[in-house]
């Protein structure tokens, strides 16, 4: 299972790394890289690509805003693919050392549509003659975020651009349940209270791996409205619904419970497919293990859906929202 766990976070990562390679050579992509040279008490914006295989560097004018933040993107993206790489390494080196190929586990690993990696991931070029003679630049995805970063405000630009679907969904006000609000006594980490220990496990875990949510959002379906505990969108097609179900030992709750599960069924939403579930009785409570079974699966779907993020969790979704939430003048 360990080695068959890195099998599948290589995959993951190549396929990261591929998503940046494209795009970094893309057609309309401009080539080269931005760089942020100070000068005084600001910077001067230089455009550097390479020219027969030497760097070459010219002048941008700040009027140039829109090929600044393309060529900032590149220079991240670059950066990401360096940080990936040597992610990959990392893992390679564990593998040989179980005496373990890519080949060996491949058939070993069960299919899950939920991840869709793709092989013949492409050959990652040397960027040293892109970079030879610089004494600075970003060494790792975290330094764009840096505050004090000249390029955080090109990076930002961008993911807020890439990712205003999600960013707009989760910012916008939407109709929570009104049901027993009195049992809304238990804080998570979000700010706000949900109605048990398990909801705040499951909505603790989600909110430190960026992964964002609604809580209890009112859902209509063909005959009657509901309230899933947590709404969890990852691409504009693609949103899973989790329900939580405690007290399953209590015939009252069980009998409530088989009710909602075939409202869910008859609506097309199935347990396992299309909707995330979990239960529990008071001999058998939720363990952090069975949430973060659950949380694993999600990261490797919100990692492949949303690949522009940066790869070592130096910033989030939930950063991102709170950026463009300040963007906004919201409070």
């Amino acid at each position: 299972m360990f080695i068959n766990n890195l099998f599948y976070e290589k995959q993951l990562l190549q396929n990261i790394q591929k998503h940046h390679f494209e795009k970094l050579y893309a057609p309309d992509n401009p080539s080269g890289i931005l760089l942020c040279q100070k000068h005084l008490d600001s910077f001067r914006w230089r455009r550097r690509y390479l020219q027969a295989g030497r760097p070459v560097t010219t002048n941008l004018h700040k009027t140039e805003k829109g090929i600044a933040e393309k060529l900032a993107v590149n220079l991240y993206r670059i950066t990401c693919i360096q940080y990936l790489q040597s992610q990959i390494c990392a893992i390679d080196n564990i593998l040989r050392q179980f005496g373990s190929t890519d080949n060996t586990f491949k058939h070993q690993i069960p299919d899950d549509p939920a991840d869709s990696l793709q092989g013949d991931f492409p050959t990652m070029p040397d960027f040293q003659d892109l970079f030879r003679g610089l004494h600075s630049r970003p060494l790792v995805p975290a330094d764009f975020f840096d505050l004090k970063s000249p390029y955080r405000q090109f990076i930002l630009s961008h993911l807020q651009n890439e990712y205003s679907w999600i960013i707009d969904w989760y910012l916008t006000d939407f109709e929570k349940s009104t049901d027993h609000p009195e049992q809304l006594i238990f804080p998570v980490k979000l700010g706000f209270n949900v109605r048990s220990k398990s909801e705040v496990l499951i909505a603790d875990r989600l909110y430190e791996e960026g992964i964002l949510l609604h809580y209890e959002e009112k859902l209509f379906l063909s005959d009657h409205s509901c309230r899933p505990d947590f709404n969890l969108p990852i691409t504009l097609y693609e949103k899973y619904k989790w329900e939580h179900f405690g007290a399953m030992d209590k015939s009252f709750y069980f009998n409530i419970t088989r009710g909602k599960i075939l409202a869910y069924l008859d609506n097309q939403m199935f347990p396992g497919i299309n909707m995330l579930t979990t239960y529990e009785t008071k001999q058998n409570p939720l363990t952090e293990e069975q949430v973060d079974y659950v949380i694993t699966w999600l990261k490797r779907r919100y990692r492949l859906a949303f690949p522009d993020m940066p790869p070592d969790k130096s910033f989030n979704m939930y950063d991102l929202a709170a950026y463009v939430k300040i963007q906004r003048g919201q409070q």
